[in-house]
């Protein structure tokens, strides 16, 4: 009697495993991760380095990214699978700085149009059919040390 209570257990215990898929989970590989932008690509082609005096940073925690878009600050959710990253809920305070907010409004079309990463030692590309981020590792560009 012992057994048949052992594999009733084990298939309840299986079919209960099946059924409820988990939930989806910030990937390791950018969790706990900080990057400053080096340049952006448009959808033309157009390369650019950003400008202004604060730098643009994107820091990934606990399935939330924060950081600063060279003058608001801004967050949001982001979800990967595999080499697939998506941002959700992008928000940001709304300062005004002039001569950045058109590489604001850049910068937040290409994380919200996001499709996929690229991650290699020191450095994340994030691509969408817009264009392209390229950041460099917050840690490997200390003041003061060649990045």
């Amino acid at each position: 009697m012992a057994s048949l209570k052992t594999v009733i257990g084990s298939l309840f215990l299986l079919v209960f495993l099946t059924a409820c898929p988990a939930e989806p989970v910030p990937d390791q590989s950018l969790e706990g991760t900080s990057w400053i932008l080096l340049k952006f690509s448009l959808e033309d082609g157009t390369i650019l380095e950003p400008q202004g005096e604060k730098p643009i940073t994107l820091k990934f925690k606990s399935g939330q990214v924060s950081g600063s878009a060279g003058c608001n600050s801004y967050f949001a959710s982001f979800e990967t699978r595999k080499e697939q990253l998506k941002f959700d809920g992008i928000g940001a305070t709304e300062k005004y700085c002039p001569g950045l907010m058109e590489q604001e409004k850049q910068y937040f079309g290409l994380l919200e149009e996001a499709q996929a990463f690229i991650l290699r030692p020191g450095q994340l590309e994030i691509t969408s059919p817009a264009g392209k981020l390229l950041f460099d590792e917050e840690s490997a560009n200390v003041q003061g040390q060649e990045p």
